[in-house]
């Protein structure tokens, strides 16, 4: 992985966190829409990371826990302070049960797992857990609610306060919500 270069960073809200004007999502490298090969794949975070970027962003979504074992391994290579990681919560990969047919949702060669919707405090703790462990990394630094829009209650009064209790403990730095409405 090359070295980050430069590039403008801003303040990410009132976090104290700085990161890079653009950012690398990673649907993409979950295989959304058509498979990426892992060489491509990390070709790409090797080319953001080489151009100065330094925030990344990534979701259980995203091929079903894809996208965080590939940028995981790529980020193993970076010293931990060079980047700013976000990922989500709301969503559990869980193994398919006998019979079951996964929804890839728009993503295509996804392991045999579905998601499982989950905004409850427990829910929010093994999703940042699973994630860090898919990533090998030590912390999550921005977690952020995903799709919350028809679980706007339970996402409300369970997934923010336990995001702003784990924020309140340090556990991450910043918190927020990625949703398609309003």
């Amino acid at each position: 992985v090359m070295a980050a270069g430069p590039l403008d960073t801003v303040a990410l809200g009132g976090s104290g966190l700085r990161v890079s004007r653009l950012g690398l999502g990673t649907a993409p490298l979950g295989n959304l829409f058509t498979k990426v090969q892992e060489s491509d794949a990390d070709a790409t975070i090797d080319a953001a990371l080489g151009a100065g970027i330094t925030f990344v962003d990534t979701a259980p979504h995203y091929g079903l826990g894809v996208a965080e074992r590939r940028l995981g391994r790529r980020l193993a290579q970076v010293p931990r302070d060079r980047f700013v990681l976000s990922t989500k919560v709301g969503r559990l990969v869980r193994p398919l049960e006998a019979g079951e047919m996964a929804d890839p949702e728009g993503f295509t060669a996804t392991p045999g797992a579905k998601r499982v919707w989950d905004f409850s405090r427990d829910g929010v703790r093994r999703s940042l857990e699973e994630s860090l462990d898919r990533l090998g990394l030590d912390r999550i630094d921005v977690a952020l609610v995903h799709d919350p829009d028809n679980h706007e209650r339970e996402a409300v009064e369970q997934a923010l306060p336990a995001l702003a209790e784990l924020r309140d403990q340090g556990v991450v730095r910043a918190i927020g919500a990625g949703m398609n409405q309003a």
